[in-house]
């Protein structure tokens, strides 16, 4: 188990994340960037199910996001 949390940590692990995200990013749209994605990753084209819940994953993420943003855009600092 450490060995696992120290290999999630890594800078290696890191660079291989951001590798991963510049490569899928130049896709120009969320279904483009997901079949891209499964390419990479699995090499193979995602199934339509698939497809929807990346889509809704990201839906998800970035209305945490947004709420996220909002609450500190309104917090009251003393």
């Amino acid at each position: 188990p450490g060995q696992q949390l120290f290999f999630l940590n890594s800078e290696f692990a890191q660079r291989q994340a951001e590798a991963f995200v510049k490569r899928v990013s130049v896709k120009v749209d969320d279904p483009e960037r997901i079949k891209e994605a499964y390419r990479i990753l699995f090499q193979r084209q995602p199934t339509a199910q698939e497809i929807q819940l990346g889509l809704d994953y990201l839906a998800a993420e970035r209305k945490n996001l947004a709420e996220e943003r909002l609450k500190k855009l309104t917090e009251v600092k003393p």
